[in-house]
Protein backbone atom coordinates (compact mmCIF):
# COMPACT_ATOMS: atom_id res chain seq x y z
CA UNK A 1 0.00 0.00 0.00
CA UNK A 2 1.05 3.63 -0.84
CA UNK A 3 2.05 6.20 1.86
CA UNK A 4 -2.15 7.66 2.95
CA UNK A 5 -1.97 10.89 1.87
CA UNK A 6 -3.93 14.05 2.89
CA UNK A 7 -3.50 16.38 6.10
CA UNK A 8 -2.26 15.45 9.42
CA UNK A 9 -5.30 16.09 12.38
CA UNK A 10 -2.28 17.09 14.69
CA UNK A 11 -0.87 19.49 12.56
CA UNK A 12 -4.01 21.57 11.45
CA UNK A 13 -4.78 21.36 15.29
CA UNK A 14 -1.43 22.70 15.73
CA UNK A 15 -1.78 25.37 12.78
CA UNK A 16 -5.29 26.62 14.10
CA UNK A 17 -4.17 26.75 17.84
CA UNK A 18 -1.50 29.50 16.77
CA UNK A 19 -3.63 31.43 14.18
CA UNK A 20 -6.21 31.17 16.64
CA UNK A 21 -3.91 33.14 19.32
CA UNK A 22 -2.63 35.36 17.09
CA UNK A 23 -5.96 36.43 15.30
CA UNK A 24 -8.99 35.97 17.28
CA UNK A 25 -8.26 37.44 20.35
CA UNK A 26 -8.33 41.03 21.69
CA UNK A 27 -5.24 43.06 23.54
CA UNK A 28 -5.42 42.15 27.39
CA UNK A 29 -6.69 45.63 28.66
CA UNK A 30 -9.14 45.67 25.46
CA UNK A 31 -13.11 46.01 27.22
CA UNK A 32 -15.66 44.33 25.61
CA UNK A 33 -18.61 46.80 23.47
CA UNK A 34 -19.88 43.73 21.19
CA UNK A 35 -21.05 40.87 22.07
CA UNK A 36 -22.42 38.27 19.23
CA UNK A 37 -24.29 34.81 20.44
CA UNK A 38 -24.81 32.38 17.94
CA UNK A 39 -26.77 29.19 18.75
CA UNK A 40 -25.97 26.07 16.56
CA UNK A 41 -29.35 23.47 16.83
CA UNK A 42 -28.24 20.48 18.44
CA UNK A 43 -24.41 21.36 18.74
CA UNK A 44 -22.28 18.52 20.62
CA UNK A 45 -18.89 18.98 22.49
CA UNK A 46 -17.00 16.73 19.82
CA UNK A 47 -17.91 18.65 16.74
CA UNK A 48 -15.25 21.77 17.66
CA UNK A 49 -12.62 18.78 18.42
CA UNK A 50 -12.05 17.41 15.06
CA UNK A 51 -10.03 20.42 13.37
CA UNK A 52 -10.88 19.07 9.95
CA UNK A 53 -14.55 18.70 10.42
CA UNK A 54 -14.79 22.12 11.97
CA UNK A 55 -12.09 23.85 11.62
CA UNK A 56 -13.61 27.58 12.70
CA UNK A 57 -15.14 26.11 15.82
CA UNK A 58 -11.70 24.14 16.77
CA UNK A 59 -9.54 27.42 16.01
CA UNK A 60 -12.23 29.49 18.75
CA UNK A 61 -12.01 26.71 20.36
CA UNK A 62 -8.09 26.46 20.64
CA UNK A 63 -7.49 29.72 20.81
CA UNK A 64 -10.19 31.37 23.18
CA UNK A 65 -12.77 29.43 25.44
CA UNK A 66 -14.38 26.32 25.79
CA UNK A 67 -16.85 24.05 27.20
CA UNK A 68 -16.42 19.92 27.90
CA UNK A 69 -19.91 19.77 28.27
CA UNK A 70 -22.48 22.36 28.99
CA UNK A 71 -25.71 21.17 31.03
CA UNK A 72 -29.26 22.11 29.02
CA UNK A 73 -32.50 22.43 31.16
CA UNK A 74 -35.43 19.49 31.43
CA UNK A 75 -37.34 19.60 29.04
CA UNK A 76 -33.43 19.85 26.92
CA UNK A 77 -35.84 20.90 23.83
CA UNK A 78 -35.04 23.93 21.52
CA UNK A 79 -37.36 26.50 22.92
CA UNK A 80 -37.07 25.94 26.49
CA UNK A 81 -32.99 25.52 26.27
CA UNK A 82 -33.06 28.93 24.21
CA UNK A 83 -35.23 30.75 26.44
CA UNK A 84 -32.71 29.61 29.22
CA UNK A 85 -29.70 31.02 27.11
CA UNK A 86 -31.35 34.68 27.02
CA UNK A 87 -33.19 34.61 30.33
CA UNK A 88 -30.55 33.03 32.62
CA UNK A 89 -33.39 30.72 34.34
CA UNK A 90 -34.85 27.07 33.82
CA UNK A 91 -38.03 26.69 32.17
CA UNK A 92 -40.45 26.81 35.99
CA UNK A 93 -39.54 30.18 35.90
CA UNK A 94 -39.54 31.57 31.98
CA UNK A 95 -42.79 29.81 31.32
CA UNK A 96 -41.44 28.19 27.71
CA UNK A 97 -42.48 24.49 28.59
CA UNK A 98 -42.08 22.52 25.63
CA UNK A 99 -41.48 23.95 21.67
CA UNK A 100 -44.97 24.18 20.88
CA UNK A 101 -48.19 26.05 22.22
CA UNK A 102 -50.72 23.90 24.10
CA UNK A 103 -54.40 23.83 24.35
CA UNK A 104 -57.36 21.95 25.87
CA UNK A 105 -56.93 19.19 23.28
CA UNK A 106 -53.05 18.80 23.52
CA UNK A 107 -50.00 20.22 21.88
CA UNK A 108 -50.67 22.18 18.22
CA UNK A 109 -48.67 22.81 15.77
CA UNK A 110 -47.64 26.58 16.52
CA UNK A 111 -44.40 27.41 18.72
CA UNK A 112 -43.56 29.74 21.20
CA UNK A 113 -42.66 31.87 18.63
CA UNK A 114 -43.88 35.31 20.45
CA UNK A 115 -41.65 37.39 23.01
CA UNK A 116 -44.82 38.04 25.15
CA UNK A 117 -45.00 34.43 26.15
CA UNK A 118 -41.70 34.95 28.26
CA UNK A 119 -42.47 35.42 31.67
CA UNK A 120 -39.17 36.93 32.74
CA UNK A 121 -36.22 39.91 31.88
CA UNK A 122 -34.16 38.76 28.56
CA UNK A 123 -31.17 39.71 28.30
CA UNK A 124 -31.98 41.69 25.18
CA UNK A 125 -34.35 43.63 27.49
CA UNK A 126 -31.50 44.37 29.72
CA UNK A 127 -29.35 45.59 26.66
CA UNK A 128 -31.86 48.07 25.55
CA UNK A 129 -32.44 49.32 29.29
CA UNK A 130 -28.99 50.53 29.12
CA UNK A 131 -29.36 52.51 26.22
CA UNK A 132 -27.51 49.22 23.92
CA UNK A 133 -28.20 48.58 20.34
CA UNK A 134 -29.69 44.98 19.53
CA UNK A 135 -30.13 42.82 16.57
CA UNK A 136 -31.61 39.42 16.93
CA UNK A 137 -31.45 37.24 13.82
CA UNK A 138 -33.95 34.43 13.67
CA UNK A 139 -34.23 33.39 17.56
CA UNK A 140 -36.67 31.82 18.76
CA UNK A 141 -39.57 33.36 21.12
CA UNK A 142 -38.44 37.09 19.68
CA UNK A 143 -41.19 37.63 17.40
CA UNK A 144 -42.65 41.01 18.60
CA UNK A 145 -39.51 41.68 20.64
CA UNK A 146 -38.64 45.64 21.65
CA UNK A 147 -35.11 45.44 19.66
CA UNK A 148 -33.22 47.46 16.87
CA UNK A 149 -33.18 45.06 14.26
CA UNK A 150 -35.21 42.00 14.61
CA UNK A 151 -36.10 39.19 12.31
CA UNK A 152 -38.33 36.79 14.12
CA UNK A 153 -37.95 33.16 14.01
CA UNK A 154 -41.11 31.82 12.81
CA UNK A 155 -42.55 29.57 9.47
CA UNK A 156 -45.85 28.60 8.61
CA UNK A 157 -46.32 25.10 9.71
CA UNK A 158 -47.88 24.48 6.07
CA UNK A 159 -44.79 25.82 4.27
CA UNK A 160 -47.22 28.33 2.25
CA UNK A 161 -46.46 31.88 3.58
CA UNK A 162 -43.67 31.52 5.51
CA UNK A 163 -42.07 34.50 3.95
CA UNK A 164 -45.16 36.61 4.95
CA UNK A 165 -44.89 35.55 8.45
CA UNK A 166 -41.29 36.54 8.19
CA UNK A 167 -42.06 40.11 6.86
CA UNK A 168 -44.70 40.77 9.76
CA UNK A 169 -42.20 39.77 12.73
CA UNK A 170 -39.85 41.83 11.44
CA UNK A 171 -38.41 45.15 11.64
CA UNK A 172 -40.42 47.01 9.28
CA UNK A 173 -38.24 47.25 6.25
CA UNK A 174 -35.78 44.85 7.28
CA UNK A 175 -36.48 41.87 5.56
CA UNK A 176 -37.05 43.62 1.76
CA UNK A 177 -33.25 45.49 2.77
CA UNK A 178 -31.89 41.54 3.37
CA UNK A 179 -33.36 40.65 0.09
CA UNK A 180 -31.59 43.07 -1.51
CA UNK A 181 -28.29 42.67 0.16
CA UNK A 182 -28.40 38.72 0.55
CA UNK A 183 -30.97 37.26 -1.22
CA UNK A 184 -33.71 35.03 0.39
CA UNK A 185 -33.90 31.52 -0.82
CA UNK A 186 -37.94 31.97 -1.19
CA UNK A 187 -38.43 28.57 -2.75
CA UNK A 188 -36.92 26.71 0.20
CA UNK A 189 -37.53 28.81 3.07
CA UNK A 190 -40.24 27.30 4.56
CA UNK A 191 -38.71 23.88 4.35
CA UNK A 192 -34.75 23.32 3.48
CA UNK A 193 -33.40 24.51 7.11
CA UNK A 194 -29.91 24.48 5.75
CA UNK A 195 -30.59 27.31 2.68
CA UNK A 196 -32.62 28.94 5.41
CA UNK A 197 -29.14 28.85 8.06
CA UNK A 198 -27.25 30.14 4.67
CA UNK A 199 -29.71 32.79 4.68
CA UNK A 200 -29.58 33.66 8.46
CA UNK A 201 -26.06 33.31 8.34
CA UNK A 202 -25.62 36.13 5.39
CA UNK A 203 -28.16 38.20 7.69
CA UNK A 204 -26.17 38.09 10.76
CA UNK A 205 -23.03 38.84 9.23
CA UNK A 206 -24.99 42.21 6.85
CA UNK A 207 -26.60 43.58 10.29
CA UNK A 208 -23.15 43.20 11.95
CA UNK A 209 -20.69 44.34 9.65
CA UNK A 210 -23.23 47.60 8.61
CA UNK A 211 -25.05 48.41 11.84
CA UNK A 212 -22.65 47.28 14.74
CA UNK A 213 -25.19 46.25 17.43
CA UNK A 214 -23.63 45.67 20.66
CA UNK A 215 -25.67 42.31 21.30
CA UNK A 216 -26.77 40.26 18.63
CA UNK A 217 -28.22 36.49 18.76
CA UNK A 218 -28.48 34.09 15.88
CA UNK A 219 -29.84 30.72 15.39
CA UNK A 220 -28.88 28.45 13.63
CA UNK A 221 -30.98 24.85 12.35
CA UNK A 222 -29.62 22.18 10.22
CA UNK A 223 -27.40 20.42 12.31
CA UNK A 224 -30.67 19.67 14.61
CA UNK A 225 -32.79 18.38 11.72
CA UNK A 226 -30.39 16.35 10.00
CA UNK A 227 -29.61 14.47 13.39
CA UNK A 228 -33.07 14.47 14.01
CA UNK A 229 -33.36 12.52 10.41
CA UNK A 230 -30.27 10.51 10.27
CA UNK A 231 -29.63 9.72 13.57
CA UNK A 232 -26.72 11.43 15.88
CA UNK A 233 -24.04 9.25 14.37
CA UNK A 234 -25.19 9.71 10.45
CA UNK A 235 -22.39 10.52 8.00
CA UNK A 236 -24.61 13.01 6.89
CA UNK A 237 -24.18 14.93 10.68
CA UNK A 238 -20.78 15.38 9.70
CA UNK A 239 -21.73 17.31 6.40
CA UNK A 240 -23.87 19.46 8.01
CA UNK A 241 -21.50 20.29 11.13
CA UNK A 242 -19.21 21.54 7.79
CA UNK A 243 -21.86 23.85 6.27
CA UNK A 244 -22.59 25.06 9.86
CA UNK A 245 -18.72 25.41 10.50
CA UNK A 246 -19.35 27.97 7.26
CA UNK A 247 -21.71 29.74 8.42
CA UNK A 248 -19.78 30.80 11.84
CA UNK A 249 -16.69 31.77 9.79
CA UNK A 250 -18.98 33.75 7.48
CA UNK A 251 -19.95 35.62 10.67
CA UNK A 252 -16.56 35.46 12.45
CA UNK A 253 -15.20 37.41 9.19
CA UNK A 254 -17.61 40.31 9.71
CA UNK A 255 -17.10 41.19 12.73
CA UNK A 256 -13.34 41.04 11.98
CA UNK A 257 -14.26 42.99 8.61
CA UNK A 258 -16.37 45.66 11.27
CA UNK A 259 -13.05 46.78 12.98
CA UNK A 260 -14.71 46.25 16.30
CA UNK A 261 -12.94 42.69 16.49
CA UNK A 262 -10.78 43.89 19.26
CA UNK A 263 -13.91 44.87 21.26
CA UNK A 264 -16.09 41.92 20.46
CA UNK A 265 -16.91 38.76 22.09
CA UNK A 266 -18.10 36.23 20.11
CA UNK A 267 -19.95 33.18 21.56
CA UNK A 268 -21.02 30.00 20.03
CA UNK A 269 -23.73 28.02 21.79
CA UNK A 270 -25.62 24.51 21.82
CA UNK A 271 -29.22 24.17 23.41
CA UNK A 272 -29.24 20.16 23.62
CA UNK A 273 -27.00 16.83 22.45
CA UNK A 274 -28.80 13.89 20.97
CA UNK A 275 -29.76 9.70 21.56
CA UNK A 276 -30.69 7.74 18.97
CA UNK A 277 -34.28 6.44 18.81
CA UNK A 278 -35.91 2.93 17.99
CA UNK A 279 -40.02 3.02 19.38
CA UNK A 280 -42.51 5.11 20.76
CA UNK A 281 -44.14 5.11 23.97
CA UNK A 282 -48.13 6.56 23.97
CA UNK A 283 -49.24 7.18 27.92
CA UNK A 284 -52.30 8.71 26.23
CA UNK A 285 -52.99 5.26 25.22
CA UNK A 286 -53.30 3.71 28.58
CA UNK A 287 -55.45 6.64 29.67
CA UNK A 288 -57.97 5.96 27.34
CA UNK A 289 -57.82 2.64 28.27
CA UNK A 290 -58.19 3.09 31.54
CA UNK A 291 -61.27 5.68 31.05
CA UNK A 292 -58.73 8.59 32.32
CA UNK A 293 -59.51 9.94 28.18
CA UNK A 294 -62.09 10.19 25.66
CA UNK A 295 -61.13 9.80 22.16
CA UNK A 296 -62.71 9.99 18.43
CA UNK A 297 -60.95 8.59 15.14
CA UNK A 298 -57.84 9.10 17.19
CA UNK A 299 -58.40 12.68 18.25
CA UNK A 300 -59.17 13.73 22.09
CA UNK A 301 -62.49 14.73 23.03
CA UNK A 302 -62.21 15.04 26.91
CA UNK A 303 -59.70 13.69 29.13
CA UNK A 304 -59.04 13.64 32.88
CA UNK A 305 -55.04 12.93 32.58
CA UNK A 306 -53.56 14.18 29.24
CA UNK A 307 -49.95 13.46 27.61
CA UNK A 308 -47.81 16.57 26.45
CA UNK A 309 -44.51 15.07 24.81
CA UNK A 310 -41.26 16.98 24.49
CA UNK A 311 -39.87 14.97 21.88
CA UNK A 312 -37.82 12.26 24.40
CA UNK A 313 -39.62 13.07 27.75
CA UNK A 314 -43.39 14.32 28.30
CA UNK A 315 -45.15 15.92 30.65
CA UNK A 316 -48.21 14.25 32.56
CA UNK A 317 -51.81 16.51 33.46
CA UNK A 318 -54.21 16.04 35.33
CA UNK A 319 -57.05 18.23 35.93
CA UNK A 320 -58.43 16.97 39.16
CA UNK A 321 -56.10 16.09 41.84
CA UNK A 322 -58.63 13.72 43.30
CA UNK A 323 -57.41 11.52 40.16
CA UNK A 324 -53.56 11.60 41.05
CA UNK A 325 -52.98 8.28 42.41
CA UNK A 326 -54.77 6.43 39.85
CA UNK A 327 -52.60 8.43 37.24
CA UNK A 328 -49.93 7.35 38.93
CA UNK A 329 -50.84 3.80 38.90
CA UNK A 330 -51.79 3.75 35.40
CA UNK A 331 -48.26 5.21 34.23
CA UNK A 332 -46.28 2.54 36.66
CA UNK A 333 -48.46 -0.24 35.42
CA UNK A 334 -47.74 0.65 32.13
CA UNK A 335 -44.12 1.32 32.48
CA UNK A 336 -42.45 -1.99 31.36
CA UNK A 337 -41.99 -2.72 27.75
CA UNK A 338 -41.50 -6.19 27.09
CA UNK A 339 -39.94 -6.77 30.40
CA UNK A 340 -37.41 -3.70 29.93
CA UNK A 341 -37.89 -0.76 31.67
CA UNK A 342 -39.70 1.69 29.12
CA UNK A 343 -39.81 4.90 31.14
CA UNK A 344 -40.12 6.42 34.84
CA UNK A 345 -42.14 8.55 36.50
CA UNK A 346 -41.19 11.68 38.04
CA UNK A 347 -42.71 13.19 40.64
CA UNK A 348 -42.90 17.11 41.91
CA UNK A 349 -40.67 16.93 44.29
CA UNK A 350 -37.62 15.78 41.31
CA UNK A 351 -39.68 17.92 39.16
CA UNK A 352 -39.23 21.08 41.48
CA UNK A 353 -35.57 20.69 41.34
CA UNK A 354 -34.96 20.25 38.08
CA UNK A 355 -36.86 23.64 37.70
CA UNK A 356 -39.73 22.05 35.13
CA UNK A 357 -42.60 23.03 34.06
CA UNK A 358 -45.14 23.61 37.62
CA UNK A 359 -48.57 22.40 35.17
CA UNK A 360 -47.45 19.15 35.07
CA UNK A 361 -48.37 16.49 37.70
CA UNK A 362 -45.95 14.04 36.82
CA UNK A 363 -43.31 13.73 33.54
CA UNK A 364 -42.31 10.84 32.15
CA UNK A 365 -38.70 10.17 31.23
CA UNK A 366 -38.02 7.22 28.36
CA UNK A 367 -35.54 4.34 28.87
CA UNK A 368 -32.94 3.85 26.03
CA UNK A 369 -34.15 4.20 22.65
CA UNK A 370 -37.68 5.10 23.63
CA UNK A 371 -39.36 8.84 22.66
CA UNK A 372 -43.08 9.40 24.39
CA UNK A 373 -45.63 10.27 21.87
CA UNK A 374 -48.85 11.88 22.37
CA UNK A 375 -50.37 9.79 19.38
CA UNK A 376 -53.18 7.12 20.22
CA UNK A 377 -52.03 3.81 18.84
CA UNK A 378 -49.41 1.73 17.57
CA UNK A 379 -46.97 4.07 16.11
CA UNK A 380 -43.36 4.43 14.69
CA UNK A 381 -40.96 6.83 15.27
CA UNK A 382 -40.61 9.18 12.85
CA UNK A 383 -36.80 10.64 13.41
CA UNK A 384 -34.33 8.37 14.16
CA UNK A 385 -32.55 10.87 16.65
CA UNK A 386 -34.37 12.65 19.55
CA UNK A 387 -33.52 14.88 22.45
CA UNK A 388 -35.94 16.23 25.23
CA UNK A 389 -35.01 13.99 28.19
CA UNK A 390 -33.30 14.90 31.65
CA UNK A 391 -29.91 17.11 30.32
CA UNK A 392 -28.20 15.02 32.50
CA UNK A 393 -28.58 11.55 30.52
CA UNK A 394 -25.29 10.95 28.73
CA UNK A 395 -25.49 12.32 25.08
CA UNK A 396 -27.71 15.00 25.92
CA UNK A 397 -24.78 17.45 26.96
CA UNK A 398 -24.47 20.42 24.81
CA UNK A 399 -21.53 22.69 23.57
CA UNK A 400 -19.88 26.11 24.39
CA UNK A 401 -16.86 28.01 22.18
CA UNK A 402 -15.76 31.66 23.22
CA UNK A 403 -13.06 34.37 22.01
CA UNK A 404 -12.62 37.82 21.63
CA UNK A 405 -12.81 40.78 24.16
CA UNK A 406 -13.16 39.90 27.41
CA UNK A 407 -12.87 36.22 27.01
CA UNK A 408 -10.06 34.23 28.94
CA UNK A 409 -7.39 32.66 26.50
CA UNK A 410 -7.04 29.10 27.12
CA UNK A 411 -10.06 28.78 29.44
CA UNK A 412 -11.19 24.93 29.89
CA UNK A 413 -14.53 24.33 31.80
CA UNK A 414 -15.20 20.95 32.67
CA UNK A 415 -18.77 21.43 33.26
CA UNK A 416 -21.59 24.26 32.84
CA UNK A 417 -25.08 25.05 32.72
CA UNK A 418 -27.30 26.83 30.42
CA UNK A 419 -27.89 29.08 32.63
CA UNK A 420 -24.69 30.41 33.02
CA UNK A 421 -24.65 31.83 29.57
CA UNK A 422 -26.95 35.08 29.99
CA UNK A 423 -25.10 35.87 33.55
CA UNK A 424 -21.55 35.76 31.75
CA UNK A 425 -23.18 38.04 28.73
CA UNK A 426 -24.32 40.57 31.62
CA UNK A 427 -21.16 40.55 33.25
CA UNK A 428 -19.23 41.46 29.71
CA UNK A 429 -21.66 44.16 28.98
CA UNK A 430 -22.75 45.26 32.37
CA UNK A 431 -26.08 44.39 32.04
CA UNK A 432 -28.38 44.24 35.10
CA UNK A 433 -29.87 40.55 35.22
CA UNK A 434 -30.70 40.30 39.10
CA UNK A 435 -33.12 36.73 38.70
CA UNK A 436 -31.26 35.14 37.28
CA UNK A 437 -30.18 31.09 38.48
CA UNK A 438 -27.12 30.38 36.65
CA UNK A 439 -23.48 32.04 36.79
CA UNK A 440 -20.75 33.08 35.10
CA UNK A 441 -18.37 30.29 35.17
CA UNK A 442 -15.24 30.77 36.96
CA UNK A 443 -12.43 31.47 34.91
CA UNK A 444 -14.19 32.30 31.58
CA UNK A 445 -13.61 35.97 31.33
CA UNK A 446 -10.39 37.98 32.09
Amino acid sequence: MGRRRGRNPAAVFLILLLLGACVTQSAPGEPCEHVVIVSIDGLRPGFYGDAELAPTLTSMASGGARAKAVESVYPSSTYPAHASIVTGVRPAKHGIYANTTWTEHGSTRNWYWTEKDLRVRTLWQAAREKGLKVAITYWPTSVGAQADWVLGEIWDPDGKDTVRRLAAAATPGLLAELALGVGIPQEKIAEDRAAIDGFVSRAAAYVFRKYHPHLQFVHLLNVDEVQHKDGPDAPAVRDAVRVQDQNIARIRKAIAESGLGPRTAFLVVGDHGFTSITRNVSPNDLFLKAGLLAADSGKVTSWRALTRSSGGSASIYVKDAKDLSRVREVLLAGSSIDGQPGYRVLERPELDLLGYNPEAAFAVEPGEGVAITERLGPSAPTVKGNHGQLPTRPGLETGFVAEGAGIQPGALIERMKLVDIAPAVAELLGLDLPGAEGRCPPGLLR
